[in-house]
């Protein structure tokens, strides 16, 4: 039923929405709705300019899908992108991994080491979750931008770098800037062009295209031969409130052609109802014995739902400060972070 999830969407939204990516932008994991036609119209406009790009949006709603594509459309298509999480690297190592080190600068430095200013020679460098960024590390990064030389941790001289950056944040720098979290004179240094992605809740269009994508490219990672989506499979996406965007979608349809043999049924979504993203409610137990769910997927749904629980609840409580969060929960704060992005939590 390789057409079930376009034909439920053209009845849903009363559009003819085809199931196979019919644009650059759909092809490239971005969609084909009208508001991101506009997305990749602006990054054709800005894509040939070494215009500083900050693009805006929710967790997973395809910021780096856009970096990547602004960078594979530029002048600067043949070198490297080089992406860095500043969301998931030490405080107390970020000016390294950005700037590089000389030997002895710190105990450990061993050796001379380029940053990721150096390594993103000729290409692009994408800053993500640039609002994680130190303030101390923040002056340093405008200096950066605005001379195009970096100073390696213990250096004695500054090094040139040939660069475009690229930055994303899930968060509003404008808000962060006028509660002193972020400086102003790098926010606009970043923001010489924006470009605001929307959460895929707001783009429901996008769903059959973007999921006919990650199913015909985990299909042939698989070797599988997987038919399609069934009318009720269909249904169940378009249902979904999607708050993890589309990372989301690709894991969830990357795990169903997995499981499925012929045609992908609900069953293999584990999305386990329409409200299931909004508020990850315990399912009941007439859920499991009405044969739609096996008892493993129950297990996986109840641990879900309480460790996505368990850390809004510390988020909350930390005021959305992530590492205060992890020393709370005693887990690192890489585990803290990837969980987060799994779970599709929204920044306070």
């Amino acid at each position: 039923m390789t057409t079930a999830l376009g034909v439920a969407c053209q009845e849903r939204e009363g559009a003819e929405v085809g199931f196979v990516a019919a644009d650059p932008g759909a092809a490239e994991g971005m969609g084909s709705s009208e508001v991101m036609r506009r997305v990749a119209a602006d990054v054709a406009r800005v894509a040939p300019t070494d215009f500083t790009v900050l693009i805006t949006g929710e967790t997973g709603a395809g910021k780096e899908v856009v970096a990547r594509a602004t960078h594979r459309r530029s002048p600067r298509a043949a070198g490297p992108f080089v992406p860095v999480d500043c969301g998931s690297i030490p405080a107390s190592l970020i000016e390294s991994e950005l700037f590089g080190h000389e030997k002895g600068a710190f105990t450990g430095a061993d050796h001379s080491r380029a940053g990721k200013f150096e390594l993103a020679g000729g290409g692009t460098l994408f800053l993500d979750e640039i609002s994680n960024l130190p303030l101390d590390v923040q002056p340093k990064l405008l200096r950066a931008l605005q001379e195009r030389t970096v100073w390696r941790v213990g250096a004695t001289h500054a090094t040139a770098v040939d660069i475009r950056v690229i930055a994303a944040t899930n968060q509003a720098l404008s808000t962060l800037v006028e509660e002193g979290l972020f400086r102003c004179d790098l926010y606009h240094r970043l923001n010489e062009f924006g470009i605001a992605v929307p959460p895929l809740r707001e783009r429901r269009e996008d769903i059959p295209v973007l999921a006919h994508h990650f199913f015909e490219l985990t299909n042939r990672e698989l070797k599988k031969k997987v038919g399609g989506f069934s009318e009720a499979a269909a249904e169940a996406l378009l249902d979904y409130r999607w708050p993890g965007n589309v990372r989301e979608l690709r894991n969830v349809i990357r795990r169903a052609v997995l499981l499925a043999e012929k045609d992908i049924e609900p069953r293999h979504l584990g999305l386990l109802g329409p409200q299931a993203s909004a508020d990850l409610h315990p399912l009941d137990s007439e859920q499991v014995l009405d044969g739609s769910i096996p008892l493993r997927e129950m297990v996986r749904h109840a641990v879900e739902v309480m460790e996505r629980a368990v850390l809004a609840r510390a988020l909350r409580q930390t005021g959305g400060n992530k590492a205060q969060a992890a020393r709370l929960l005693q887990v690192d704060y890489k585990t803290i972070h990837t969980k987060i992005r799994t779970y599709g939590i929204l920044p306070l």
